[in-house]
């Protein structure tokens, strides 16, 4: 089934997600568009904890997804209070947040064709357990059919991209990608700094103040936060 993903590409990412919570035994799963200076923006998400999962990597720049992408090779998290090898001790403030939201296991998976990297596939759990052989060889078929809608997606393509269910018109995933990416601007010209080094600070002030980074950049957007030199 997962193979036959092949239309209505705007649409693809969120019905790859929604496939991956009815044939994988998880709770939820998310995509995740990383470009290759760093840029980190949430594509989908199938529940709202999906999406604090996604939001909580954006914004910490730390997390089972964020460290697929840096290694190319997927992270699998059985049971986060019980993580064998792997090593969580490097995502202090996304472990507790996780918790906070009633994860049990993570496994993410890196998105690319080739050497090329391309963003995230994130499945959780709200109990601990293995994904297993089979399950774990359908994820990775899913990351592959994921990878490929990623690289057909454009900006036209955002603006049809489905909302999460129970949210509202503002809390639409693309919509929140692409005021972060106004944003990010905004501070480029405000500190005159490089892209990436605009999108640490904004990504450094909702750490800071504990917020969603989507609430900051609209603070930045609709003019009620300004960055200085100071905050360099």
């Amino acid at each position: 089934m997962l193979r036959a993903v092949t239309t209505e590409r705007a649409s693809q990412p969120r019905r790859i997600s929604e496939l991956c919570v009815a044939m994988l035994g998880v709770t939820g799963a998310g995509v995740s568009m990383v470009t290759s200076s760093g840029h980190h923006s949430i594509v989908c998400a199938t529940d709202s904890v999906s999406a604090r999962i996604e939001d909580l990597q954006l914004t910490l720049g730390e997390g089972p997804c964020v460290d697929a992408v840096r290694t190319g090779t997927p992270i699998l998290v059985r049971d986060l209070d019980e993580p064998d090898d792997v090593a969580v001790e490097r995502w202090p403030a996304f472990m507790e947040g996780a918790a906070k939201a009633g994860v049990r296991a993570v496994f993410a998976f890196p998105l690319h064709i080739g050497a090329i990297r391309v963003g995230a596939l994130d499945l959780y759990r709200d109990r601990p357990g293995e994904l297993g052989h089979e399950r774990l060889s359908g994820a990775l078929m899913a990351a592959d059919a994921a990878a490929l809608a990623l690289l057909h997606l454009d900006l036209n393509d955002l603006d049809n991209l489905d909302h999460t269910a129970g949210t509202d018109a503002d809390e639409n995933p693309a919509t929140q990608q692409l005021q972060v990416h106004q944003a990010t601007g905004m501070v480029q010209v405000q500190l005159n700094v490089t892209t990436e080094q605009a999108f640490l600070m904004l990504r450094a002030r909702a750490f800071s103040t504990g917020r969603p980074l989507v609430d900051v950049a609209i603070d930045v957007v609709e003019r009620r936060l300004r960055f200085s030199t100071e905050d360099q």
